[in-house]
């Protein structure tokens, strides 16, 4: 479900940053519903100042940037979910991370929910966590066309859109795992592509809440582990992890909870 009430991004002017447009023949009313349920502008006419664009289409729902010509859509391939499902040589880092199934897992930082996406499809239980209203948005139209497609099942992952440390604690029953990815800067390596899904990323601030304030309430709440995500050279987000699972462009650095 979408959250409603979501917070418009003015410019430096007073105008909407962000409207809510339509392509797709038929799907006026959908986007003057999703429109409505966000909180945004919605133009058919190109005439609102919105450098960001929520764009309902045939073949879903896009975020451009008219600056850079970015488009951002969440997709799920049906390939990638058999090579998640399928593994890889040597064992999957994010797999050793965050334990043995079966497991209960908490993605308190879902971004666009690829992560949340690799748990379930390695057979997790995911409660997925992303508390900015666009991000969900995005998502939720990606889970709703993998769904439709049969490449994944209807309550996994089970999405929420709000403030993981309100969220968190409120999980019934409390998660085994709970698994941050703080945002972090693009390596220099990454595609065009990836570099400018970052650069949207930040200019809706997703997910740049306050790490450590949020790794306190993922140690209070985790049954047996937290997981956090970082770049291979950067510092632990918090001192002392009691494992750390390495793969080729992260790591992830694993701490026990005093309720394991």
């Amino acid at each position: 479900m979408l959250c409603s009430r979501a917070m418009a991004l003015p410019d430096d002017q007073g105008r909407a940053r962000i409207a809510v447009s339509v392509v797709a023949a038929g799907s006026s009313e959908r986007a003057r519903a999703l429109a409505r349920a966000l909180g945004l502008p919605y133009d058919d006419t190109d005439r609102l100042a919105a450098p960001l664009r929520l764009v309902l289409a045939d073949d879903g729902l896009a975020l451009h940037d008219a600056d850079s010509g970015a488009r951002l859509r969440v997709s799920y391939a049906a390939a990638a979910l058999r090579r998640l499902r399928a593994g890889g040589p040597g064992g999957d880092p994010l797999r050793r991370a965050i334990g043995p199934l079966p497991r209960r897992v908490a993605d308190a930082t879902a971004g666009l929910g690829r992560d949340a996406v690799h748990l379930a499809a390695l057979g997790y239980e995911v409660a997925a966590i992303e508390r900015d209203r666009i991000a969900s948005a995005l998502v939720e139209d990606g889970l709703r066309r993998a769904r439709a497609a049969r490449l994944l099942p209807e309550d996994n992952p089970r999405w929420r859109c709000g403030d993981a440390r309100a969220l968190l604690p409120a999980l019934d029953p409390a998660p085994d795992t709970v698994y941050l990815d703080p945002m972090f800067p693009p390596k220099r390596k990454k595609s065009a592509a990836a570099r400018k899904e970052m650069r949207l990323l930040r200019l809706l601030g997703a997910h740049e809440e306050d790490a450590a304030a949020l790794f306190a309430v993922a140690c209070a709440c985790a049954r047996e582990r937290v997981v956090v995500k970082r770049p291979l050279a950067a510092e632990p987000l918090a001192p002392h992890p009691t494992a750390v699972y390495r793969g080729k462009l992260v790591r992830y650095d694993v701490y026990r909870t005093t309720r394991a």
